[in-house]
């Protein structure tokens, strides 16, 4: 089954495995990302970064998309980790239904992505996407510290916008 869809920049990283195991049962990690996908280095650093009883599946689109059924039908718990928002919106694109929140954690701030939430920036795009997932009827939280702060979708709008109005 899955337990956690989680929108993560950092992707696989050590509050990952120690603070949210703690509330999300956890036996397998699936990260959906092509770029991801494709890099061999990566791939290997986000295997080598969780405990060997923890076993990571890092693939692409359409895999990815290939294989959540089979992760929610499974007696293992999965966490399902997307890189950016746009991939959400991409696999809703497909048809996919998420079968629980999406929680939105730590989305790097840059030039184009300001800071609307702590350790939360969203280019145009990204937000386009999480607004596509919301609209789509997908529950969004931000919880950008794993601290289950469940700020909801409507507060973070109110900041995004306050931010990107000027």
């Amino acid at each position: 089954m899955i337990t956690h869809y989680r929108v993560d920049m950092r992707v696989v990283h050590g509050q990952t495995t120690t603070i949210l195991k703690k509330s999300f049962p956890l036996n397998r990690i699936i990260v959906i990302d092509d770029e991801v996908a494709k890099d061999k280095y990566m791939v290997s650093l986000y295997s080598s970064t969780v405990s060997s009883d923890i076993k990571v599946h890092i693939l692409d689109l359409q895999k990815g998309f290939d294989n959540l059924k089979k992760a929610e039908d499974s007696q293992l718990n999965y966490f399902v980790i997307f890189k950016t928002p746009i991939t959400v919106k991409r696999l809703l694109e497909k048809g996919y239904v998420f079968k629980g929140p999406i929680t939105i954690g730590q989305q790097f701030i840059r030039d184009n992505a300001p800071k609307y939430l702590n350790s939360v920036g969203s280019t145009e795009e990204e937000w386009a996407a999480i607004q596509y997932a919301h609209d789509a009827g997908a529950e969004i939280i931000f919880d950008p510290s794993c601290k289950f702060e469940n700020i909801s979708f409507d507060e973070a709008k109110k900041k995004y916008e306050s931010v990107h109005q000027g």
